[in-house]
């Protein structure tokens, strides 16, 4: 590869490292708020209308954060471009071409990844019919570790480019190490001031 197109994959990873990072603080935010939830639920009890927004709202920007992997719309930072470029600059017989296909089989293979499409789509960037079905809640559900699930195997999967790439490991998950703990103590150190 020439200069420009090390720095095409390099930006196209970072990309990637970064929607990743997010992601990763946004579940755990999440995760935050169901400890809190299961060890304090009077914590949550005083802030109703905060919790409920802020839960409600985390959900929505992680799953547009997640689709962001798989949007192949033009301009998007997801795989899609990256293993575009890949096609454009590496050989035919390259090892990473044929990886490409299998990761493109994972992605389409993980059901999953198809619900946070759907919620996308149809809650979280769309507001459409769906959010008044009762249905669709039930039928699409999610648990944290489902989300933790793909957001492992999305990150197996730019760490094996980015390494094979770049020669290079990005820390996407200890940036937010300290939400749950945060999340914990803020509003437990609260509540006990309240009582």
């Amino acid at each position: 590869m020439n200069t420009d197109q090390q720095k095409n994959i390099e930006q196209a990873i970072d990309d990637l490292c970064e929607n990743l990072a997010w992601s990763w603080a946004y579940l755990r935010a999440l995760k935050g708020f169901q400890s809190v939830a299961k060890s304090s639920p009077k914590s949550l009890d005083a802030y109703p209308q905060l919790t409920s927004c802020l839960y409600h709202g985390l959900f929505d920007i992680l799953f547009i954060k997640i689709y962001n992997f798989i949007d192949s719309s033009k301009g998007a930072c997801g795989f899609p471009r990256i293993f575009k470029l890949l096609r454009k600059y590496l050989p035919s017989d390259s090892e990473l071409r044929n990886q490409i296909k299998t990761d493109e089989e994972k992605i389409n293979n993980v059901a999953d990844i198809e619900t946070v499409r759907r919620w996308r789509n149809e809650i979280s960037a769309h507001l459409t019919k769906s959010y008044r079905d009762s249905v669709f809640f039930s039928s699409e559900r999610l648990h944290l570790s489902d989300i933790e699930n793909m957001l492992e195997l999305l990150e197996k999967m730019v760490e094996n480019y980015s390494f094979s790439l770049l020669n290079r490991f990005n820390d996407t998950r200890n940036p937010s190490a300290n939400i749950v703990q945060e999340i914990n103590g803020l509003l437990s150190s609260q509540a006990e001031q309240e009582y």
